[in-house]
């Protein structure tokens, strides 16, 4: 895929990110239908990662290709794997009682770990393609 194909794939995904995150605003789901909210906590929490996506295509956009695509075979298969992880951990998901607060504790770490994960990889790729792009030009 293309830096701008990116590009784009990532900011529809902060759209979808955006209209599920306040569905109650927008008059997708009525404040009293708690189905139709639970679904759009899901699609949330399950696109949650294209903030992160737009924000590193931002920033490899204007690099040379090769910084990109370093970063990009590294975040083309590790994006749709938070994504699915997600949508599993939460998609049976209940609350109830204290074990509902130790399985989103579960969650949430899992989560962060991923994140953190994809965070320090994506930044780590692009550094170390960039560095080695200069010193290849000098």
């Amino acid at each position: 895929m293309t830096k701008r194909n990116i590009l784009l794939v990532s900011i529809i995904g902060v759209v979808l990110y955006l209209v599920s995150m306040y569905s109650v605003s927008f008059g997708i789901c009525d404040d009293a239908s708690y189905s139709c909210r639970k679904t759009a906590d899901l699609a949330q929490t399950t696109f949650t990662i294209f903030p992160l996506v737009l924000l590193f295509s931002l920033i490899t956009y204007k690099m040379q290709e090769v910084v990109f695509q370093a970063w990009w075979r590294f975040a083309m298969w590790f994006v749709p794997l938070i994504m699915i992880v997600t949508f599993f951990l939460y998609s049976g998901h209940q609350q109830s009682g204290f074990g509902g607060v130790a399985q989103d504790a579960f969650y949430f770490a899992i989560l962060v770990a991923l994140y953190a994960i994809f965070i320090l990889t994506s930044l780590i790729r692009i550094v170390l393609a960039h560095r080695r792009l200069k010193q290849e030009n000098m």
